[in-house]
């Protein structure tokens, strides 16, 4: 989490360097961005956790101009696990996205969102209860299509727990890499 956060930390600097003489990235105006992400993940065990999880994660979103860098974002997220099987579904409702300026038509963005959901993996150590909450944090690219379009890939980290409302509350962390397209 620590070097995730480290990397995240350094792309904002970099791009805060680079703002003085790029364009903004997100052009005054622009109408609501909506995407859809997919991808694969694994699990690992930062808190002394013994489940080996894989998944595939589908999140549909939706991001708002909130100015020339940032923007609202509010997902879905549908997590379907692999070994033991299980799913996770919620939403994402307090979502931002930083958009870093760059003149090419591929530009770095950084990703932090919190929700809820619901599941069924309670037979996993890391999960104690059904309801959980959810932590996401990622990093990016986006790649112009055309002037609405834009193809996507990221590497997230995804936090599930209960938030301490049932002990032991390990969580279960996963390291997903999504491939997208937003319009």
């Amino acid at each position: 989490m620590r070097r995730a956060l480290a990397a995240a930390a350094l792309l904002l600097v970099g791009a805060a360097a680079a703002a003085e003489e790029a364009p903004p990235p997100i052009p005054e105006g622009r109408p609501p961005e909506w995407g859809l992400q997919a991808g694969y993940g694994f699990s690992f065990s930062p808190n002394g956790g013994r489940s080996r999880e894989s998944l595939f994660l589908f999140e549909p979103n939706v991001g708002i101009r909130l100015g020339s860098r940032f923007e609202y974002v509010a997902e879905a997220h549908v997590a379907r696990y692999l070994s033991p099987e299980g799913y996770m579904v919620g939403v994402v409702p307090v979502g931002a996205r930083y958009n870093a300026p760059r003149r090419s038509a591929i530009r770095p963005y950084a990703y932090l969102g919190v929700g809820l959901g619901w599941t069924d993996l309670t037979q996993l150590d890391e999960i104690d209860r059904r309801f959980n909450f959810l932590i996401e944090a990622a990093v990016g690219l986006r790649g112009a299509v055309t002037d609405t379009q834009a193809w996507t890939f990221e590497a997230r980290y995804s936090h599930v727990s209960n938030a301490g409302t049932e002990l032991p509350n390990l969580g279960l962390n996963c390291l997903v890499f999504l491939a997208g397209w937003r319009f």
